[in-house]
């Protein structure tokens, strides 16, 4: 059955636990897709009304409206491509659920819509977070399986390493013995996951990946949205830290004659540090295909670890000023900050520089 037949009537959804049980009770009398891939976000829209709207300007179209419940559709390749998402107001926090193809449907109807819209962002789960949610399902369910994973090492990383630390690492696995080649990995290369595919005793199997797409393979759903909304937790902290910067053009002088920009950054703390060597790094790998940033112009005071640039997203065109001391590193918004590109950057700094970064 494909996830547009499904029929709620005149039934409406105001809160995710009540929208989660009834997913769940149609799941077992077979009426929803045996798998479905979630999409959870994070916004600053400060209702329901501001993110439809962002929706419909992206052409998407509002097919029903059940509540906080909407089927949305997009034309590709003409096709529609339908999701329900779910706008959660306790958080707003847009969740989105779709049985479309998510190699080649998502990323050119949904992801387009989140890589262009300031007021939006994927949920960037860290190598560090996904470890974290690996070790306390394992703690939780002793039978735990991962039947695959890819797992990352940065050079810039306090994880220890028994064999040959001074190399980047990336890698992939296919086994019924996942979980504990990942462990074995781990301790001996000093790998962190960055996609899991886990099967729970209880007959949950998901897999779940670093840009925040679970696909739902089998089982309840109560197990999965709870991952969502401990990552969400995470993760609404550091978005009300970058809410807090600011971009304002100050008037001075003989009747207001002169203007000056003034910026209130967000801070990121480096607690491994970025030393000299690693600018050449992170100059490199920030413009690649994956993260889609463009380094306008960058400053390296010499005999110091003083670095300054200006960046733009390939995406939405947003610009912001980065400066650091190799300690911490202030964000400087230009004339608007932007929460999908701010979240991206900061995943690029934990994944590439310094994995154990946190919100200054």
């Amino acid at each position: 059955m494909e996830i547009e037949s499904l029929n709620f009537g005149k039934k409406e959804f105001y809160d995710i636990d009540e929208f989660t049980k009834y997913l769940e009770f149609e799941r077992i009398d077979n009426r929803i897709p045996l798998i479905l891939n979630i999409i959870a976000t994070i916004s600053t829209f400060k209702n329901s009304t501001e993110f439809t709207q962002s929706l419909e300007n992206e052409n998407f179209i509002i097919e029903k409206e059940h509540g906080n419940l909407f089927l949305i559709s997009k034309l590709l390749n003409k096709e529609k491509i339908y999701y329900y998402t779910f706008f959660d107001d306790r958080n707003n926090v847009p969740l989105f659920i779709t049985d479309a193809k998510k190699t080649e449907d998502i990323p050119n109807t949904l992801f387009n819509y989140i890589n262009r819209t300031r007021e939006i962002s994927n949920l960037w789960i860290s190598p560090k977070i996904m470890k974290e949610i690996k070790d306390d399902l394992s703690k939780k369910y002793d039978d735990m399986v991962i039947t695959y994973f890819s797992a990352i090492r940065s050079l810039n990383t306090e994880v220890k390493s028994e064999l040959r630390p001074n190399f980047e690492r990336n890698l992939q696995y296919h086994g019924s013995d996942g979980k504990e080649t990942l462990d074995e990995m781990e301790y001996y290369y000093g790998v962190l996951p960055k996609i899991l595919e886990i099967h729970l005793p209880n007959g949950v199997g998901f897999k779940i990946d670093n840009k925040g797409i679970i696909t739902v393979k089998k089982g309840r759903f109560g197990d999965i949205f709870q991952i969502i909304e401990t990552v969400i937790d995470r993760l609404l902290y550091l978005r009300d830290e970058i809410n807090k910067s600011t971009y304002s053009i100050k008037t001075v002088g003989s009747k207001n004659k002169f203007s000056h920009a003034v910026q209130k950054p967000w801070s990121i703390d480096l607690p491994v540090g970025m030393k000299n060597d690693n600018i050449p790094h992170f100059c490199k790998t920030i413009q690649s295909n994956e993260w889609n940033f463009t380094l306008i112009e960058n400053v390296l005071i010499n005999g110091s670890m003083l670095f300054t640039a200006r960046i733009i997203d390939d995406h939405t065109g947003s610009i912001f000023d980065i400066s650091t001391d190799g300690q911490r590193i202030d964000i400087y918004p230009v004339k608007q900050a932007d929460i999908g590109t701010s979240m991206r950057f900061y995943e690029y700094i934990v994944e590439n520089i310094d994995n154990t970064a946190k919100v200054g």
